[in-house]
């Protein structure tokens, strides 16, 4: 296997999250007045797909409305590959893209037969892409680490207030930092009312696990920068991370403390994000799209909650279950020949068949091959 062959199977995972990332979009839409708890669930699928390059097979999928390239791995799960993993040294090159027409120009494009293979002139160029990914993944890993440091030097000074509550200052905003062990900092000049909106939405950050979300999600962008769709969907899961919380923070409050929570927003922002490799910021983000979700949330009636949620599963399902292999081929005929027959078949006619009987059977179909080598 060619080290090259690894960009392949990152480039069929980014190629799939793509449509699962469109679709994810759509939903968001229909889920517009439901709780931006489920529009942030839904990116979890995304995630899924963009990091795992093996799912499990079922009779429903997304993906087999695509007629997509799934190629069985186990009885149970499967890989799909638009681009196949021995592309550089394969006679006849072709790719399977769920764009329609697309596969058919770079097919065309592609060489093919003797020139493929005497040369083999899609190696160099799968090369060159691939050592172009891996900078382009050090640079992102490099950024993090650097943006990573930079923080702790900062936070080396932070006063110890309860638990795992620090008060540091020279930080933009309040944030949560850490995996196993998370620690919340706040950013020092808060009043008391400040803290204690912000000590909540924290800590339902990591009540839920987002600090945990939102480094995977990094991973995920880091793997996959060059996909402009993926950096998309690491802004809007973002926000609706961020907008989600606000919205739990609301509802355990109380809507009367909208106002204060969204001043509270406006003064911590410093119209300065945060580097993308830092977890979680109370401040970071589009605090005007979240004073504007605040000012129009409602404490959501129990059908939209109990329908939202039913969409989500549907919809996470669907996105994660690579389609059954047999399903994206054409069932097999009556008269059709399986694979294990064939070579037994035509052996048969070159010993037994004329040309005249080899054309009458192939028109009668398998009845007349069993005719035929029954004589």
């Amino acid at each position: 296997m060619g080290w090259y062959e690894i960009f392949l199977k990152i480039l069929n995972m980014s190629i799939t999250a793509s449509i699962m990332i469109l679709f994810v979009l759509l939903v968001r839409l229909v889920l517009k007045k439901a709780p931006k708890f489920y529009s942030y669930v839904l990116w979890l699928a995304v995630l899924f797909r963009l990091l795992c390059p093996i799912s499990i097979s079922a009779p429903v999928s997304l993906l087999g409305a695509f007629d997509v390239p799934a190629i069985e791995s186990t009885a149970s799960t499967s890989t799909i590959e638009y681009i196949p993993a021995d592309i550089v040294h394969t006679e006849y090159p072709e790719v399977n893209l769920p764009i329609g027409g697309m596969s058919g120009v770079i097919n065309e494009s592609l060489p093919q037969g003797e020139e493929q293979l005497a040369a083999d002139p899609l190696e160099a160029q799968t090369s060159i892409i691939t050592y172009i990914w891996l900078l382009g993944v050090a640079g992102m890993v490099g950024y993090a680490i650097v943006s990573y440091f930079r923080l702790r030097k900062k936070l080396a000074s932070a006063l110890h207030i309860r638990k795992n509550i620090f008060l540091a200052d020279h930080i933009p905003s309040s944030f949560v930092i850490g995996i196993l062990r998370p620690r919340i900092y706040l950013s020092s000049g808060l009043t008391e009312k400040e803290q204690e909106y912000i000590i909540l939405h924290e800590q339902h950050h990591m009540k839920r696990c987002d600090h945990i979300f939102k480094a995977l999600a990094f991973v995920a962008l880091s793997i996959h920068w060059f996909n402009p769709l993926v950096w998309a969907s690491f802004i809007l899961s973002s926000r609706d991370m961020e907008m989600s919380c606000d919205e739990a923070v609301i509802k355990k409050m109380g809507e009367e403390i909208r106002a204060d929570y969204s001043t509270s927003l406006l003064n911590l922002s410093t119209g300065q994000r945060l580097s993308l490799g830092t977890p979680l910021a109370f401040g970071e983000g589009d605090t005007k799209g979240r004073i504007k979700n605040l000012a129009r949330w409602k404490k959501p009636k129990i059908w939209i909650t109990i329908t939202a949620g039913m969409v989500c599963i549907v919809v996470i399902l669907a996105c994660m279950l690579n389609p059954k292999e047999e399903l994206l081929n054409n069932p097999e005929e009556p008269g059709d020949l399986s694979s294990a027959e064939e070579p037994y078949i035509l052996e048969t006619f070159e010993k037994t068949a004329s040309l005249e009987e080899l054309e009458r059977s192939f028109a009668l179909g398998r009845s007349g091959f069993v005719l035929l080598i029954t004589k």
